[in-house]
């Protein structure tokens, strides 16, 4: 019983990632593409200066807030609604 749940629940999984790409993104996708990688590097450059930052003020409580900080301004740069 329980290996036919399994094998329906990742057969639902396999529906949902394998989806047909209509011709409407198809056109945008190398675009969006390259528009994200560079949110990418913009990404990397942000975290490598958080980094240096975080080695020249090793004080526990900067780190954590420049730490979570970071992430809430890497998450918002990587928003795909953007």
């Amino acid at each position: 019983m329980f290996r036919g749940c399994g094998l329906l629940w990742q057969l639902t999984l396999l529906g949902l990632l394998i989806r047909p790409v209509s011709d409407e993104t198809a056109a945008h996708a190398g675009r969006e593409l390259r528009r994200y990688q560079r949110k990418q590097q913009v990404v990397k450059g942000i975290w490598f200066a958080s980094g240096l930052m975080m080695l020249a003020f090793p004080i526990a409580d900067f780190m954590v807030t420049l730490g979570l900080f970071t992430t809430f301004l890497c998450f918002s740069i990587l928003d795909e609604s953007a």
